[in-house]
Order: structure tokens, then sequence, then C-alpha cells
């Protein structure tokens, strides 16, 4: 395989991404990776990247604003530029030469789970991992989003609510007609097992499975856990792209 460091031009700043190519030469399914909140997509994606590069699917794996070696700075972002950050990264990877442009998929986690399936309401994507994806309320998405204890409680506690599946990204994944996995971790005191649930009960996708990994957390800082989400997620690119 072949990783290559790429700069992604945005409105005035940059995103920090990797592209993971397969050696074959020819046109091939690729995924761009979109990872969780207060994260960044190297080094963990990039080895789950490298992973679908062995069985000939091409990859990007990019740091949102504000995270990593991207541009901006927490605080000072919304979750409108973090749309902003998938849309030109799909975009990006689907320019690519070695892309088939009839297959491109998205694997997100958390906050990228959400932004993955705003972005599938803009875009063709051929199929779709969510690893427990999340949901926030429309009325935060033009806010600057600060953390601390606070947010974290309002975040769990609307997630709790009756309004947790009132929102735009449930109304993106209910539109959503092709493959569809999604992945809850057992433990997960951040993406509660009701909107994993939800994400799954409201797709629109005929061919969709749920799977929970047992014992696990959202972050998956287990190894083991993690291996378990790398063979759900590798074995349903295989099936679908």
């Amino acid at each position: 395989m072949k990783s290559e460091s790429v700069r992604i031009k945005g409105n005035e700043y940059s995103l920090s991404g990797t592209l993971i190519k397969p050696e074959n030469g020819e046109k091939v399914p690729a995924v761009v990776f979109y990872h969780g909140m207060i994260s960044q997509s190297k080094p963990r994606y990039i080895r789950r990247a490298e992973k679908l590069a062995r069985i000939g699917i091409g990859s990007l794996c990019f740091d949102f604003r504000g995270c990593g070696e991207s541009d901006g700075k927490l605080g000072k972002l919304s979750l409108s530029d973090w749309f902003s950050d998938a849309l030109i990264a799909f975009d990006y990877l689907f320019k690519q030469n070695f892309v088939d442009k009839d297959r491109v998929g998205i694997a997100g986690k958390s906050l990228g789970g959400c932004m993955g399936t705003l972005v599938s309401d803009k875009r063709n994507v051929k199929s779709m991992v969510l690893q427990a994806p999340a949901v926030y309320p429309d009325e935060w998405f033009n806010e600057k989003y600060t953390w601390g204890e606070k947010l974290s409680k309002r975040r769990l506690e609307y997630r709790k609510s009756k309004k947790a599946l009132d929102n735009s990204t449930i109304r993106a994944i209910e539109k959503f007609k092709n493959p569809l996995l999604i992945v809850g971790s057992e433990l997960d005191d951040t993406c509660p097992k009701k909107v994993v649930e939800g994400y799954f009960e409201k797709a629109g996708s005929k061919n969709k499975k749920l799977e929970w990994i047992k014992g696990a957390d959202h972050s998956l800082k287990n190894e083991i856990h993690n291996q378990q989400y790398i063979r759900l997620m590798t074995d349903w690119f295989s099936k679908t792209l």
C-alpha cells in the first residue's frame, strides 16, 4: 500500500490528511474516515485505513479543524464548520484518480457519525459504517462549540430526552437507502443506547445491520474491542463497496 500526507484546502484554511492507497494500480472503492470530538485521524484511524487497503479499498483520514495538524482552534468553531470540513474531505477523496466514483463510503465515529450522516444527504455515499453515532440539537449547529463539564451535561441530557431523535441528522438517516452498519458500545456513556438504536430504527436502508460490542466504552480503549470494530467495518465494506 502507499501512504501520502496531504493538505486539503478549504476557504482560507487547510485540513491535514493522509491518503492510503492499495497498490493494484486500478480504480478502487474508497472510504473517508470522520473522527470523533476532540480527536484526530492519526494514528488509530490510519491503522484502520491500512486494514482496508489490504483488501483493496483506499481511504482518506483527516483532522477536522481545531484537531491534530489542521488549521483552526477549538472553541472558535461550530458544528457547521465541521460539516463544511466533512463535505470538503469527501469531495477531495472523490476527485482522486485512483477512486471508483460509484463506490465511495463513509466510516464515522460519534461526531463523525453525525457528520457522515449529514454528508450522505448531500453526496452519493455507497455504503456507511457509523460507530456510536452522536446527535446534536439543530440550534447548536451555528454556536461556537466550547468544552467543559456544563456542555457534557447538556449534551447527555439532550441525548436522553424525547427530543434526541428529532433533528436534521435523524432526518438525514431516514433518507439514506444504501447499505448501513451501525456499531454500538455496550457501556457507552456518551452516545446512549437510545440514540444508537434510534439511528438504526429510523434509517431508510433495507440493507442495514446493528452490532453491539459487549463490554466496550465509547472510545474503544480496550484494543480487543477496537479490533472487533475493525473486523466488523472491514467485513461490511468488503461486501458493500
